[in-house]
């Protein structure tokens, strides 16, 4: 029958604890770990240095293969004590529990030199070691973690099943008198070191599945972390890959993942696994340097940041681009559509404002010389009835010419002061309307729902138009209509009209400021009012049959409902 050879048996142990600890060490640099792995290493390491002293037992000085072999096995038992409380509560051993290996090495030296007894030495290890292993298998099972309790309890039950082994080694020994040596072969010796190996084996293997549960849970809750701030984030995000040519050159780019605020923006709800053109034909014609721009960024690593208009979608977006590895990259569109038209507008507002002051200085001023001619005349004629009525009457006109003029300057002041804004066509239309003597007109809205982005104004310039209307019709005016539909460029919103026509060669100059009865402003008003947003306006009518003034609206500058 085959007995076992302790000294195989500790060899075993030596290269098994040499093979854990290397296997521990290259998992924590390659690998996510927590704070304990290296102590763990570092205590199977001094493990197989204890246990290849133990072998040189009577070949060496029993200085090195006893005192220091037993200060190796304690110090690795206490560093394993120290990663488990790192992993567990990560909170480190204190240094003052080390020291506790000093005097525990005096009594092995005092059982060494003194009086040589392995017994006594084998109780102080089972005093110390015992203790020790319990107390590291607490941490393990207190644990709270529900979805790796077994994993906790088995890793305990490798820590503290040694500990039995080694009581019952001790109280064999002590009540079977014989000459024991570290090499006895006697069952419970034997079985105690067999244990040992199973048992570092399977507590290195479950500490480090331990870790790995860790992780793979940090990871899960990391992913619907992150997945739920992609989905919900105001933001329009994407992930993709850059897809080469038959050239290696980048010729498109795959959509590997986008949040519901891109699907949304797009307009479409399957966008992972498609291409850029599948979802924007016309995105590298109109937009080439997106692809150069992406390219640019997964080959440099350097982010970008930009503005870009997508005319489809009729929206400004900045965008900022960056690449997480080769070929691959994430895009955030934020979109900037509003605070690109209140700048338009705001800028285009201050260079019409700057044209006021010469406005009103030049046309008050012709006036005022005019008005000041008519009452020089009155008075020249004053005993002369019907010149002294004439005059007078032009100075009237001049005065409410004047009087219109500063109206004028009032809107043009209030111009772009504040936002442009939704507003709906129904509702100002018929507050114009409201103010007006229509005198059995009929005015007739096509849209109610529809709205328009423009200044505040905007229901100034539909009082100009319908006032117009009444003013200069005629007799033959009976109806105003404004109605529109869309096209490939926006919307033409047109206000209509069956009354007096504008003869052609006077189309041109409507909008000019002066030009026209009165003061000649208020269409001149109406169109400055228009473009702060971006909006045209002229005259399209037949002559002989009324008058038509379309407004051209832009695309994402109308909606309806």
């Amino acid at each position: 029958m085959w007995a076992p050879d302790l000294r195989t048996i500790f060899l075993l142990i030596c290269l098994i604890n040499a093979f854990l600890a290397l296997m521990i060490l290259a998992y924590w640099k390659t690998q996510k770990t927590y704070e304990g792995l290296a102590f763990w290493s570092l205590g199977l390491l001094l493990q197989s240095v204890a246990y290849l002293l133990f072998m040189l037992q009577g070949a060496g000085p029993a200085l090195f293969t006893i005192i220091l072999a037993n200060a190796f096995s304690i110090l690795a038992i206490f560093l394993r004590i120290d990663a488990i409380r790192r992993f567990f509560w990560s909170r480190s051993l204190p240094i003052r529990y080390y020291l506790l290996i000093l005097p525990i090495i005096l009594i092995y030296a005092y059982f060494t030199f003194v009086t040589d007894s392995m017994i006594g030495r084998a109780v102080i290890s089972a005093f110390f070691i015992a203790p020790a292993l319990i107390i590291a298998a607490i941490p393990a099972i207190l644990s709270h973690q529900r979805e790796s309790r077994i994993i906790h309890y088995l890793f305990a039950a490798t820590l503290t099943v040694p500990v039995v082994f080694l009581t019952a080694r001790v109280v064999a020994w002590l009540l079977i008198p014989a000459q024991y040596t570290l090499f006895s072969t006697d069952a419970f010796n034997t079985a105690f070191f067999i244990v040992a190996i199973i048992a570092d084996t399977l507590a290195t293997g479950f500490f480090l599945m331990l870790n790995m549960i860790r992780s793979h849970t940090e990871l899960e809750e990391s992913e619907v972390k992150y997945r739920s701030l992609f989905e919900n984030m105001l933001e329009s995000a994407t992930y993709c890959r850059l897809i080469p040519d038959i050239t290696g050159k980048p010729c498109d780019w795959l959509y590997l993942d986008a949040n519901a605020s891109f699907k949304q923006t797009c307009g479409r709800k399957e966008i992972t696994g498609k291409r850029s053109r599948e979802i924007f034909p016309e995105i590298q014609s109109e937009h080439p340097e997106l692809l150069e721009t992406f390219s640019r960024v997964t080959s440099t690593g350097r982010p970008e940041r930009f503005e870009i208009r997508f005319r489809k979608l009729a929206r400004w977006f900045r965008c900022s681009v960056f690449s997480l590895k080769p070929d691959h990259f994430v895009t955030i569109y934020d979109d900037i559509t509003q605070r690109k038209h209140t700048e338009s507008a705001l800028l285009h507002t201050n260079a019409k404002l700057n044209l006021l002051s010469g406005i009103t200085r030049h046309d008050i001023r012709n006036q005022l010389q005019a008005l000041s001619g008519y009452l020089e005349l009155a008075r020249l004629n004053s005993e002369k009835p019907e010149y002294l009525t004439e005059s007078l009457k032009k100075a009237d006109k001049v005065v409410e010419t004047i009087n219109r003029q500063l109206e004028f300057t009032k809107d043009y002041e209030e111009m772009g002061v504040n936002a442009p804004t939704w507003q709906n066509v129904d509702a100002i239309i018929s507050q114009a309307v409201a103010l007006l003597p229509l005198r059995g007109t009929r005015v007739e809205i096509e849209r109610p729902d529809l709205e328009v982005y423009a200044d505040p104004l905007l229901g100034k310039v539909f009082y100009n138009l319908i006032d117009n209307a009444l003013q200069y019709g005629g007799v033959q005016l009976t109806w105003i209509r404004i109605s529109s539909r869309e096209t490939d460029t926006g919307l033409i919103l047109t206000c209509e009209n069956n009354g007096a026509g504008i003869p052609t060669e006077e189309k041109k100059r409507l909008f000019e400021r002066g030009y026209g009865k009165h003061t000649g402003l208020g269409l001149f008003l109406s169109s400055e009012i228009l473009s702060i947003t971006g909006i045209s306006i002229s005259e399209n009518g037949d002559p002989e049959r009324g008058v038509r003034f379309d407004i051209v609206v832009p695309k994402g500058e109308y909606r309806f409902g």
